[in-house]
């Protein structure tokens, strides 16, 4: 029973977390937005982009916000074009889920509705997600649902660090030994959308303004040479969209550059991806679990 109350205690907890984002409004700093699994309790498989499987990182969302419409997106996404949620529909009451560009109709209109048993996962307030063996389709809520869990992955409150295998962090600028309380080292990303029916993208920001700077800065790609040093500046800058982590490549993905560490320096730069990169994971500090 206590069990059952900290699981209905947490999800609480991040639908209201959830909501908040839904009613807040724009500011200039970015948010720190809810990062979660979406959990079938009846066995711990997660919903990822390639139906329920193990929990890890590819099954970690969070959401975008754009005109009041809610998309559920994948964390620093599975792959450079598709990251959105989008149901498609395949027959008269049918609908399977895919990730595909935030730009799709179905990537829209989504919705994570509380219940006693768990939370429904819906699109367009008629369609849910019912679970066929390990395959994610939708139907109508009527004629039933899976009830998940929502599991908090503990990134917005506290952000995450990049590191590489051998025990430096990336901080914007160079790769500093990773150090838990250096706050220089904190990142988190944020979902953003340039007009209602526009392709979403990340923006990585420095999670804490450190005294003395004059407010939030991003991770911008400052030339329009794909090779360059990495840096910060204003979150409103045009390089600062566009960046993902995917198979260990810290990239822009919109010009395919990637972040390689000088050895010498301990610089940052910029350069095709083709022409290698530093191999990082995003991380919590104080937790076992790496990423």
């Amino acid at each position: 029973v206590m069990a059952a109350t900290c699981r209905r205690t947490m999800l609480t907890a991040v639908l209201v977390l959830l909501a908040g984002l839904a009613a807040g409004k724009p500011t200039e700093q970015l948010p720190s937005r809810v990062v979660f699994h979406l959990q079938d309790p009846t066995d711990g498989m997660c919903l990822s982009p390639r139906g329920f499987v193990a929990c890890d990182t590819t099954t970690l969302w969070t959401v975008g916000m754009v005109k009041g419409r809610q998309s559920i997106v994948s964390f620093l996404h599975p792959s450079e074009e598709a990251f959105c949620l989008e149901r498609v529909p395949i027959g008269k009451v049918e609908s399977r889920v895919r990730v595909a560009s935030c730009k799709a109709k179905g990537s829209l209109a989504w919705n994570i509705k509380t219940k006693p048993t768990g939370a429904m996962v819906m699109a367009d307030s008629t369609q849910c997600i019912a679970r066929q063996h390990n395959f994610a389709a939708m139907q109508p809520c009527d004629f039933g649902y899976t009830a998940l869990s929502v599991i908090d992955a503990g990134v917005h409150d506290r952000g995450f660090l990049l590191a590489t295998k051998d025990g430096t962090c990336f901080d914007g600028v160079r790769f500093r030994l990773c150090d838990p309380k250096d706050a220089r080292l904190y990142w988190g990303a944020a979902v953003r959308f340039d007009n209602p029916r526009g392709e979403g993208y990340y923006s990585l920001f420095k999670f804490h303004v450190i005294r003395g700077e004059p407010g939030q800065k991003c991770l911008v790609k400052d030339s329009s040479k794909r090779s360059a040093p990495t840096a910060l500046a204003e979150c409103t800058h045009a390089g600062a969209k566009h960046w993902a982590l995917i198979d260990g490549k810290l990239m822009h993905a919109q010009t395919k550059s990637c972040i390689k560490r000088d050895e010498k320096t301990g610089a940052g730069k910029l350069q095709s991806c083709r022409e290698g990169f530093t191999s990082m994971q995003w991380t919590l500090p104080g937790d076992s679990m790496r990423y």
